[in-house]
C-alpha cells in the first residue's frame, strides 16, 4: 500500500508538473482574444507640434487686411414705397475681410465677396510698421468666390502656394486672418473633412475646426510646412461666430483660374448643356449599373453640345476626358476644366451598353437678355422667381440669417418691378415669416388678383416693408 501511495504520489507531482508548465505556457502567449491587439514593437507617438509659431513667422508677412467701400442707394424707390429701420438716404458702407500676396510686385487673393461691389478698396501691410495701399480689382470669379486685386509696390513677401490634394482629414492647419478687426489673427486646429458641398455649383471645400470668425474672409489656411493649401471663405453658424465649422477654398482650384483671372479678369467656362443628378443605388440598379459611380443626365437642352453630341435624357456619364466623373461636383469640375470648343472624350452608359463619342464643348451662354418692351410672363401671379439662401450666398450678400426666399429674377409686368431686385431677401408676406423658398411659393400660390399684400424684404443691412393690390 505504501508503495502503490508513493507511486501514485509521484504520478501526481508529475500531472502537477505538467500543468504548470501547460499554464506558464498560455501565459506566455497571452489570452484567446477575438479583437486586434495593439503592437509589441514601440507605438507611433502622435505629437501636437511644440509650437506654431515658426509657421507663424513664416507666412505672417505676407498676409493682409483688405478694406472696402461700398454706397448704398436707394434712390431708385419712390417716397412712400417702403420704410427701413436705419434710414433710407444713400450711405456708404465700410467692409473688411483678408487676403495674401502672390508676387512681390502686388498681386494678392482674397475672396470675391470681400471686394464684390466695392468702389474703394485698400490693403494694408505690416504688423508693427503698418502701411496702406489703394488697390484695384484685376479679376474675380463669383462661382468659386475668389478675387485677384492688386497693389503698386515692390519687393513684398509672398506665400507660397501648397498641393491641397495632398491634405487628409486629420492634419495639423493654421488660419491666419482679421476676424472682428484683428489684424494677424493665427489659430490652429485640423481639418475636419475634405470635398465638402455647400450648393454652389464648384464647391470642393476643406472643412476645418481652426477657428474662423467674420473678417477671416480671403486668409489663408496653411498647412504645417507653411504653405497655403486653402482660402478661408465660410463659416456655418446660428451666430455667425466660430463654432468649429469653417470652410476653405482649395489651393489646387484656384491655382488652375489664376492665369485666366490675370489675363482676362474672369472666368470663362466651357458649357455640356445638361441637367444632372447624383446616382442613388436604386436608380443605378434600374438602369442596370453596378455601382452608383457616374452621373445621370434627367435633360438635354436643345441645340446645346450635348444635344449635338449624341446625349440624351436617361444617359449615365461615367468619364470626361479619361478621368472618372462619380458626381455631379466632379463632373462639373471636369467640364469647367477645359476651354469652350475643346472636342473631348466622353465615356457613357446606356440601355446596358458603355459608349464612348467625342464632343466639341462650347462657352457658357449668357443669361438670356429680354427687351424692357416686350411682355414677359410671369412664373407666378406676382411676377417674382425666388430661390433658397444657401449659408454661402448668405455669407457672400452679408445676412445674418438662414431664412428667407432669396429674389432671383422679377418680371417688367410684376408690382413689384421697381421695388425688388435680385438678391434681396424676401423674410415676411403678410405678416408670415418665409423660411425658404417653397415657404413663398405657397402663400403665392394662395393669392389672386386684387387682395392686397405686405412684404418685408432686406437688402443687406438694411430692411423695409412694401404693399401692393396683385393686378
Amino acid at each position: 500500500m505504501k508503495g502503490r501511495s508513493i507511486s501514485q504520489n509521484g504520478f501526481l507531482l508529475v500531472l502537477s508538473a505538467i500543468g504548470i508548465l501547460l499554464v506558464s505556457i498560455a501565459l506566455a502567449q497571452g489570452p484567446r482574444v477575438f479583437w486586434q491587439e495593439a503592437a509589441k514593437e514601440p507605438a507611433v507617438v502622435f505629437n501636437s507640434p511644440p509650437s506654431f509659431a515658426p509657421i507663424a513667422d513664416k507666412v505672417i508677412p505676407a498676409v493682409v487686411t483688405v478694406y472696402t467701400t461700398r454706397t448704398f442707394n436707394p434712390s431708385q424707390f419712390e417716397p412712400g414705397q417702403f420704410f427701413f429701420f436705419f434710414g433710407p438716404g444713400p450711405h456708404k458702407e465700410k467692409g473688411m475681410g483678408s487676403g495674401f500676396i502672390l508676387t512681390p510686385d502686388g498681386y494678392i487673393l482674397t475672396n470675391n465677396h470681400v471686394v464684390e461691389g466695392a468702389e474703394v478698396i485698400k490693403v494694408e501691410i505690416g504688423d508693427k510698421d503698418k502701411k496702406r495701399y489703394d488697390a484695384r480689382k484685376v479679376g474675380s470669379d463669383e462661382k468659386v468666390d475668389i478675387a485677384l486685386i492688386k497693389i503698386e509696390a515692390k519687393n513684398l513677401p509672398t506665400v507660397v502656394l501648397g498641393d491641397s490634394d495632398q491634405v487628409v482629414a486629420g492634419d495639423w492647419v493654421m488660419a491666419i486672418g482679421s476676424p472682428f478687426q484683428f489684424p494677424h489673427t493665427v489659430t490652429a486646429g485640423i481639418v475636419s473633412a475634405r470635398a465638402r458641398h455647400l450648393g454652389g455649383p464648384y464647391d470642393d471645400f476643406l472643412q476645418t475646426d481652426a477657428s474662423i470668425n467674420p473678417g477671416n474672409s480671403g486668409g489663408p489656411l496653411v498647412n504645417m510646412r507653411g504653405e497655403v493649401v486653402g482660402i478661408n471663405s465660410i463659416i456655418i453658424s446660428p451666430s455667425m461666430g466660430n463654432v468649429g465649422l469653417g470652410f476653405s477654398i482649395p489651393i489646387k482650384l484656384v491655382k488652375a483660374l489664376l492665369p485666366e483671372l490675370k489675363e482676362t479678369g474672369k472666368v470663362v467656362r466651357s458649357w455640356l448643356g445638361v441637367n444632372i443628378q447624383d446616382l442613388t443605388p436604386e436608380l443605378a440598379e434600374s438602369f442596370g449599373l453596378k455601382e452608383t459611380k457616374g452621373v445621370l443626365i434627367t435633360q438635354v437642352s436643345k441645340d446645346s453640345p450635348a444635344d449635338k453630341g449624341g446625349l440624351e435624357k436617361g444617359d449615365i456619364i461615367l468619364e470626361v476626358g479619361g478621368k472618372p466623373a462619380e458626381n455631379e461636383s466632379q463632373l462639373r469640375g471636369l467640364i469647367s476644366g477645359f476651354a469652350p470648343g475643346s472636342k473631348v472624350g466622353f465615356k457613357t452608359f446606356r440601355s446596358g451598353q458603355v459608349i464612348e463619342r467625342a464632343i466639341a464643348l462650347e462657352m457658357r451662354p449668357e443669361p438670356e437678355k429680354v427687351s424692357k418692351t416686350a411682355v414677359q410672363k410671369p412664373g407666378n401671379i406676382i411676377g417674382v422667381k425666388v430661390t433658397d439662401l444657401t449659408p454661402q450666398k448668405a455669407l457672400a450678400l452679408n445676412y445674418d440669417t438662414s431664412k428667407g426666399s432669396l429674389v432671383v429674377s422679377v418680371s417688367d409686368q410684376s408690382p413689384l418691378a421697381d421695388i425688388l431686385v435680385p438678391n434681396d431677401l424676401i423674410i415676411e408676406v403678410n405678416g408670415t415669416e418665409i423660411g425658404n423658398a417653397k415657404s413663398f411659393n405657397d402663400l403665392v400660390a394662395k393669392l389672386k388678383t386684387g387682395d392686397l399684400v405686405r412684404i418685408q424684404y432686406q437688402r443687406e443691412k438694411y430692411i423695409g416693408y412694401y404693399a401692393f393690390r396683385v393686378l
